[in-house]
């Protein structure tokens, strides 16, 4: 799930100086797939545009309005209702919240407004407060505990009741990074920056970035990829992990990576995904990856594309015109959700443009319609169905899918629709 997108003309997360999100991924539960032609069932409308990520816990979905107003909210996934709003005061005023709420037994925690708060599941009432948090973090909540990015750029491990911190590590205040680490049996995953060599009258200080494994408990550094320096001032910024048993799958870029949750090393060598854009085959830049069994699957705005997950291999790739401010990519059995228009003449980068190629121009389709929502049976990958709705403004696109049994919620233009 990822828990920044660049939303056309919705809500814009910043990557702010070593901002990293945080998310918990266990093994993958058995939901039903929505195979057929869905209807929509609920419609949530508290009077403001855009959703964030969100969360289910028993029978209530949690997520916050990441622009006007801001807030958290609280929907009963049986009627549709709204159960509760809260909009505490924060130093940063509007109680913004963008990233996916963590839920620890009855208490949800999320950073609102670059503040992380507890709330109460049942009531929505204030429980607790942390630390300030990173522009654009996100909560991982696992076994107890809570861990999240400060201000300060400092990775903090909170008692997930209390708030009460555990331990913390610092990294180097350096670059950008919308990574997204991940927790999962015991360790957390973080892409972090160190300082390798201090500036001097003769030279600037030198940084270099990494993959790191924290011991969960204890904040223990179990490894690092790459174990040396990697001598780029860019540093290694891993976004959209996707972590199975044995593998930390990410992306950066154009660029995939398989490392090994035993040790850090290499499954296979990093590649680099590279397709036709206007007549030249060029490197292409990776979005919404997820786990879909055997393979994984990401988009481009060309194509569709399954990666072997034993050696990254392309497995299979449909053309199409897809989105990649909002990928909406989920799995749910042997469906993959995504948006856009499978099997469609890729669009011009932009539209209007006339690109030449020896002499010649390259004719590129027109850009289809926004906001069409569609179900890929994995197996035979044919399309099940397609879904567009109505919106107030022409196409909005859908934003992040949040499977249950036999259906999904998905964010659309003001609402939070429940399709079954």
């Amino acid at each position: 799930m990822s828990n920044v997108a660049w939303r056309v003309g919705g809500a814009v997360v910043g990557a702010a100086l070593s901002t990293v999100l945080v998310c918990a991924q266990s093994a993958p539960s058995i939901i039903g797939p929505l195979r057929t032609p869905p209807t929509e069932t609920f419609t949530v409308n508290p009077g403001f545009r855009d959703w964030g990520p969100t969360t289910i816990a028993g029978t209530t979905i949690v997520g916050g309005n990441s622009s006007n107003r801001g807030g958290l909210f609280a929907v009963d996934t049986l009627t549709g209702k709204v159960k509760w709003t809260a909009r505490p005061a924060t130093p940063q005023g509007t109680p913004f919240v963008s990233t996916a709420p963590g839920v620890s037994g009855t208490t949800v925690i999320v950073p609102i407004g670059n503040t992380l708060l507890a709330l109460s599941l049942d009531t929505g009432k204030e429980v607790w407060r942390g630390p300030a948090t990173a522009k654009g973090a996100s909560v991982a909540v696992n076994s107890g505990m809570a861990y999240v990015l400060g201000e300060d750029n400092t990775f903090y491990a909170v008692e997930a009741t209390t708030g009460r911190q555990k331990w913390k590590v610092g990294f180097a205040r350096f670059g950008a990074c919308d990574s997204k680490p991940v927790v999962r049996d015991g360790i957390v995953y973080v892409s972090g920056t160190v300082l390798v060599r201090a500036a001097d009258a003769a030279r600037p200080a030198s940084y270099s970035g990494h993959l790191f494994a924290l011991d969960a408990n204890t904040g223990d550094e179990r490894w690092r990829y790459p174990s040396t320096p990697v001598g780029d001032t860019s540093g290694l910024c891993l976004s959209q992990p996707d972590v199975t048993a044995d593998t930390f799958f990410a992306v950066r870029d154009s660029t995939i990576y398989a490392i090994n949750l035993a040790d850090g090393r290499e499954r296979w060598a990093p590649f680099e995904v590279r397709r036709p854009v206007e007549g030249r085959v060029r490197p292409v830049t990776l979005h919404g990856l997820v786990d879909a069994g055997s393979v994984l699957v990401g988009l481009t705005s060309g194509f569709l594309i399954g990666f072997d997950k034993t050696s990254g291999q392309t497995a299979w790739e449909i053309q199409g015109q897809y989105s990649e401010s909002s990928p909406s990519t989920a799995v749910a059995g042997r469906v993959l959700y995504f948006q856009g228009h499978p099997g469609a003449e890729p669009a011009a980068e932009v539209q209007g443009r006339i690109v030449y190629q020896s002499g010649r121009p390259v004719v590129s389709a027109p850009a289809l319609p926004r906001g069409r929502l569609n179900a890929l049976d994995l197996d035979t990958r044919a399309i099940l169905w397609s879904f567009a709705r109505p919106t107030a403004e022409a196409n909005w696109p859908f934003g992040f899918v949040t499977p249950v049994d036999g259906g999904l919620w998905v964010d659309s233009y003001q609402a939070l629709v429940k399709l079954q």
